[in-house]
C-alpha cells in the first residue's frame, strides 16, 4: 500500500513535467518552462528508482546525486566544458554507477523482486518495466541528467542537446556493434551461452533503452526549435508589415503611384 501512495506522487509529478514540457513545445516556446518540465521528470525518475532500489543501494544513489550536483555546479561550468564532453563525461559515470549497483555480465545478478514492488500478483508489463528500469538506473538517471543540464544552460547553442544526444548514441552504439561482431566471430566457442550471450543481452537492452531516451529528447529539441523559427518568422512577417514599415515605404514611392 505504500508504494502505491509513492507511484500515486510520482505519477502526478511526471504529468506536472510532462505537461510544462507540452506547454512548451505547443503553446509557447519558453526555454525556462522546458528546463522545469525536463527537471521534475527527472526529479520523478529518482523518486521511483529510490522506490525501487535495495536498501544496500540508496548510498549509492545518494552519492550519484551529489557527484552529479558537484559535477555540474563546480567542473562543467566552470571548465565551459562543451556539449561533446560534458555527454563523454555523462557516459562514463552512468557505466560506473551500472557496476556499483551491484550488476555484472551474469544474468543472475538481476534482481527480479523489483518487478512486484506494489503489486499483489505478478503483471506482466509493470514487472518488465520495473525491472529494466533499477537494472538501468544508473545509466538512464546520467543521461536524463545530461539532457536537463543541457538544456538549462542558456549560453549554450539550441542544437546542444540535440548534439549531445548523438554523442551518446553513438557512444553506445559503437561498443555494441563491436561485441556483436566479436560474438559472431566466436559463436562456436564453449563459453557462447555462459558468458557472451548474457552480455550481448545487457548490450542489447541498453542499447535499446538508450535509443529511447535519445530518440524522445531529439524529437522534442526539434519540436521546440520549429516553434522558436516559427514565431520568430512571424514577428518578422509583422514587423515588416507593421505601421512603421508602411511609414518608410511610402515616402519612396512616386505621388503618382497609387498603394
Amino acid at each position: 500500500m505504500e508504494a502505491r501512495f509513492v507511484y500515486v506522487f510520482i505519477l502526478g509529478i511526471l504529468f506536472t513535467g510532462t505537461k510544462d514540457l507540452l506547454r512548451s513545445q505547443i503553446i509557447t516556446s519558453d526555454a525556462r518552462l522546458k528546463s522545469r518540465g525536463l527537471w521534475e521528470i527527472y526529479s520523478g525518475l529518482v523518486l521511483l528508482v529510490t522506490l525501487l532500489f535495495r536498501a544496500h543501494n540508496l548510498p549509492v544513489l545518494c552519492c550519484c546525486l551529489l557527484i552529479q550536483t558537484l559535477m555540474a555546479q563546480f567542473i562543467w561550468k566552470k571548465l565551459h566544458y562543451d556539449a561533446a564532453q560534458t555527454t563523454i563525461m555523462h557516459y562514463w559515470f552512468g557505466q560506473a554507477f551500472f557496476y556499483f549497483q551491484g550488476n555484472s555480465n551474469n544474468i543472475a545478478t538481476v534482481d527480479i523482486s523489483v518487478g512486484f514492488v506494489g503489486l499483489e500478483s505478478y503483471v506482466e508489463a509493470p514487472a518488465i518495466f520495473l525491472t529494466a528500469l533499477s537494472t538501468y538506473a544508473g545509466p538512464l538517471l546520467w543521461a536524463c541528467h545530461l539532457v536537463c543540464f543541457l538544456s538549462s544552460q542558456r549560453d549554450r547553442s539550441p542544437v546542444a542537446v540535440g548534439h549531445g544526444c548523438y554523442c551518446l548514441a553513438l557512444l553506445r552504439s559503437v561498443p555494441a556493434a563491436a561485441y556483436i561482431v566479436l560474438v559472431t566471430t566466436l559463436r562456436y566457442h564453449l563459453f557462447i551461452w555462459s558468458v557472451f550471450s548474457p552480455k550481448l543481452l545487457y548490450e542489447a537492452m541498453h542499447l535499446l533503452l538508450t535509443a529511447g531516451v535519445c530518440l524522445f529528447f531529439n524529437t522534442m529539441e526539434q519540436s521546440h526549435n520549429a516553434t522558436v523559427q516559427e514565431e520568430a518568422s512571424e514577428q518578422l512577417l509583422t514587423n515588416l508589415m507593421g505601421p512603421r514599415f508602411l511609414c518608410e515605404i511610402i515616402p519612396l514611392y512616386p505621388k503618382t503611384t497609387r498603394l
